[in-house]
């Protein structure tokens, strides 16, 4: 059977919501980008919008991990005796003894990764967290969608491992409004 609802109601809702509600709909995005005009209910709305849109001064790309040692970061649990993986923070011990004795470590020499420890932290980036696997010419201009790009893609969780691997994939952008 043919529906027999005219059009014109649809219109009807358009012309209303810019009609007499006009001003109570501006007033609730009394915030606008300085760039290009869109209007935002709130002030912090409006900068994340002109900072990740049109003045971009960062970007976050997996491209910025040149190799495999940028993934992990020094432990803080235990500071010259492991690295801390910095997408999901598993830590990985160092079984190589130092020769110099340091104040970070309790006073033991600190160790280093040997060939066998860096084994086994590839194999864990390659398997666990598909490490150069995604489009790493992607750039990301919000960190929180790069924390989406590493929960989703690269099996990533959050922590302060995080911030780590986060500083090491951030780039400098250049200052031009786009």
């Amino acid at each position: 059977m043919f529906n027999s609802t005219p059009p014109i109601q649809f219109a009807d809702a358009v012309v209303q919501l810019h009609g007499p509600n006009a001003d109570a709909h501006e007033a609730e995005k009394q915030y606008e980008c300085s760039f290009c005009g869109n209007r935002f209910k709130n002030k912090n709305e409006a900068e994340r919008h002109q900072n990740s849109v049109h003045v971009r001064r960062h970007s976050w790309s997996c491209l910025a991990l040149s190799g495999y040692d940028k993934a992990f970061h020094e432990s803080t649990e235990r500071p010259g005796e492991a690295d801390t993986c910095g997408y999901c923070g598993d830590e990985f011990p160092r079984s190589g003894h130092g020769h110099v004795t340091g104040a970070l470590s309790g006073g033991n020499a600190p160790r280093h990764a040997t060939d066998q420890d860096w084994d086994k932290r590839i194999k864990h980036l390659q398997d666990v967290h598909k490490f150069r696997e995604c489009n790493s010419s992607k750039r990301f201009f919000r960190a929180d969608h790069f924390r989406q790009h590493l929960k989703y893609s690269h099996a990533g969780t959050s922590g302060k491992w995080t911030n780590m691997l986060e500083n090491t994939c951030m780039l400098e952008e250049g200052t031009a409004p786009r």
